[in-house]
């Protein structure tokens, strides 16, 4: 027999349970887990959701569930992307709107400028950072460390090979301090994320940024994943092949732990490329980027490091069950500044009031309530050459000699064939005066400085300027 005292005592018990457990629940409601999934040079056909050849069944699973992002843009660049992505801001206010960050480099993100990780730690978020960092490593100021991420696994700049032996030299890390890791480089990320989300706590919510290195070169994958693809008969492409498969399956097996672990339901998913696919490109100098043609841009021009739709217009998906509905195609322009901006808003974070965030708070849109409210984005603007879509119009200028305009109407010409300035100077002329109002709030490109500082280092900018296709 239950004793009355012994019921009052229990019945407290549970009454302050449900008090402690308020919180708890409050940001189960309010604040998604957030786990933002970057590839590296991934070329829009390279993906089986956009009908390509490679097998991509984790992200095509994503896709079916949630929203694709069919005109979504991204940076030319690798840095260019992850830092648009990581401040919500265009690279051309910070200095880093010229090539990428390199072992060599000495510069880096701006220390002034505030970041995701870092607003989100203000709103009580857990974040970690895995993979490829590529903002910057000279500085203690410029490691993830400083720039809000609790955790970070991966290394700093982009790998030589696609495998660490116990014999290569890395600037691999774990947090702050030197990592000696072995085996291939998608694998080693993928696993240790797969980890991380595996033991976080889910009392607490997080922000998790899965930076891959995959599948840019130099490409590959372990020999039977390779061997899968016997059938195609380009060495290097199978090796592509194979390394699209790779990251593939890493991204699949964190999903996979956060389902075992039921927290899907509260976990928004954003996945995309940091570029478009890299294809062969010689310079005047002689040296070249990529020497096979391996990814796949499907119809549109050219491709990484360029500003055609090729290099810019990348494979895009959100997820979140329940709350973005499966199979939503936005068709409307999203910039990968848009994404900062819309996690702040659900996260109940705040930007920097002294600088304002480019991106726009495009939830309404991703959940399938309204159209986007993107009438303009700025695709990059530098001393040679920049790039703008106002609406259905796009326009490109080669400042560096042959000087050139172009202008693209994309709705109805993505591939970027015909070039109607000529046509419609009126359009021209608005489209110019949009660009350099831009241009008038660039700061000077980190890149170029520290390249005119060194032996013969700006005419080899110069010459990268108008690349040459084969």
């Amino acid at each position: 027999m239950i004793s009355r005292s012994c019921i009052h005592w229990r019945s407290q018990l549970l009454l302050a349970c449900l008090v402690f457990a308020t919180p708890l629940a409050a940001w189960t409601a309010d604040k998604p887990n957030i786990l933002y999934i970057i590839a590296d040079d991934l070329g829009w056909k390279d993906v089986g959701f956009h009908g390509g050849k490679i097998r991509t069944p984790h992200l095509d699973k994503l896709a079916q569930g949630g929203a694709l992002l069919n005109a979504f843009y991204v940076q030319p660049t690798s840095t260019q992307t992850r830092a648009a992505a990581i401040t919500g801001r265009y690279p051309m206010r910070y200095g880093l709107q010229s090539g990428t960050i390199v072992a060599g480099s000495r510069y880096c993100l701006s220390s002034e400028e505030r970041t995701l990780a870092q607003a989100l730690k203000e709103a009580g978020y857990a974040t970690g950072f895995i993979g490829k960092w590529q903002l910057g490593h000279a500085r203690p100021e410029c490691l993830p460390s400083k720039r809000g991420f609790d955790v970070f696994y991966g290394p700093l700049t982009q790998p030589s090979d696609y495998l660490i032996k116990k014999t290569s030299k890395t600037d691999w890390r774990l947090n702050d301090k030197p990592a000696k890791v072995e085996g291939a480089v998608t694998s080693l990320i993928g696993k240790y994320a797969t980890a991380h989300v595996g033991r976080i706590d889910p009392s607490k919510p997080w922000f998790v940024m899965l930076s891959f290195t995959a599948p840019a070169a130099p490409y590959g994958a372990a020999k039977d994943l390779v061997d899968t693809y016997a059938d195609v008969k380009d060495e290097a492409q199978r090796r592509y092949f194979a390394a699209v498969t790779a990251l593939d399956q890493a991204i699949g097996d964190v999903v996979g732990v956060l389902a075992q672990r039921k927290l899907l339901d509260n976990t928004l998913i954003v996945f995309h490329s940091d570029s478009g696919a890299a294809l062969p490109t010689k310079y005047p100098s002689g040296d070249s980027d990529v020497d096979e043609q391996t990814g796949d841009n499907d119809v549109f021009r050219e491709g990484r490091g360029t500003l055609y739709e090729g290099g810019l217009r990348v494979p895009a998906i959100a997820y979140w069950v329940g709350k973005i509905p499966p199979k939503n195609i936005i068709t409307d322009p999203v910039h990968v500044t848009d994404i900062p901006a819309t996690l702040l808003t659900l996260a109940g974070a705040s930007a920097d009031p002294k600088k304002k965030l480019d991106g726009l708070d495009l939830w309404s849109t991703l959940s399938g309530a309204t159209r986007s409210p993107r009438k303009e984005i700025l695709l990059n603007v530098e001393d040679f050459h920049g790039a703008l879509r106002m609406g259905e119009y796009k326009l490109i200028v080669h400042a560096a000699l042959p000087t050139k305009i172009e202008v693209f109407h994309i709705a109805n010409d993505p591939e970027e064939v015909e070039n109607i300035a000529e046509r419609y100077p009126e359009r021209t002329q608005e489209l110019l005066r949009k660009l350099n109002s831009h241009a008038y709030d660039m700061l000077p490109a980190l890149k170029l400085e520290e390249w005119a500082d060194s032996k013969g280092g700006l005419p080899m900018i110069l010459w990268r300027a108008n690349p040459v296709r084969r």
